[in-house]
């Protein structure tokens, strides 16, 4: 029987602002791709690494060989219709929707997600404004998938930013619900710039790569000078989000 929830995780190494970040050496053994899949892998779920067909991210056919894990390779711009390709293809009902830069992604809230998503009969869970930037992103079921590819069906839409997308197909949806370690914290655990990946290095040169989500901010809380090598990048991060759902809505 087809296990038919999963773990997707999105990559590409196309990045403008950071090129090739999901192959870049974090430790001396481990790049941050390795870091995330070895995470996800905690979820206990099936998981899938969803790529583009552009020659750039070939390399990932191969990583995901290394680590046992699926591949699947779609549109390169439009991540929602790469999501709802990969759903057709590996007949998933519901899939958690990791991005592949946020390498100190919390498993625990994953699985959280994922059991409230399919316990309430919700299309969607998302993360709330308030939550660690980094520590989860969105768990989707098959029905929401369809909804949300049908606002955006081109393989040339741009949807690096889906959330503008989610509100227009305005799918059945609640927040995940957090503790308090989880939220309002000036932390930033996600990899788009040159300072996130110092930041990382830092990080994962002390703990090790699969601490949970609570001893990695227990760590950090301790030692503020590593917070400070990234967390003035979260600005431009919700800046440039903030411009890319303007240029959306917009549209």
């Amino acid at each position: 029987m087809v296990n038919t929830d999963a773990a997707i995780i999105t990559i590409r190494n196309s990045s403008t602002r950071l090129p090739n970040k999901a192959i870049k050496n974090i430790t001396d053994e481990l790049r941050s791709i390795d870091i995330l899949i070895n995470r996800i892998k905690q979820t206990n779920l099936r998981i899938i690494l969803a790529t583009s067909t552009d020659p750039t991210d070939e390399i990932f056919i191969q990583i995901a060989h290394e680590h046992n894990i699926e591949i699947f390779r779609g549109s390169l711009l439009n991540k929602i219709k790469r999501w709802y390709d990969c759903f057709q293809d590996k007949q998933l009902e519901n899939a958690l929707l990791v991005d592949g830069d946020d390498l100190a992604y919390d498993y625990d809230i994953g699985v959280r997600a994922l059991k409230q998503l399919k316990s309430n009969c919700l299309e969607l869970v998302l993360n709330p404004k308030e939550i660690v930037c980094g520590f989860f992103t969105y768990v989707i079921s098959r029905n929401g998938i369809s909804k949300l590819f049908k606002t955006a069906k081109s393989n040339d839409t741009d949807t690096d930013v889906p959330s503008m997308f989610m509100e227009i197909a305005d799918l059945n949806k609640e927040y995940v619900s957090l503790s308090e370690f989880e939220k309002n914290k000036n932390i930033r655990l996600t990899l788009d710039y040159e300072d996130d990946l110092q930041f990382f290095r830092k990080l994962y040169q002390n703990i090790g790569i699969l601490e949970s989500g609570n001893d990695i901010i227990s760590f950090l809380e301790k030692n503020k000078d590593i917070i400070n090598i990234n967390f003035n990048r979260q600005k431009d991060y919700l800046e440039n989000q903030a411009e890319f759902n303007k240029k959306i809505s917009n549209d």
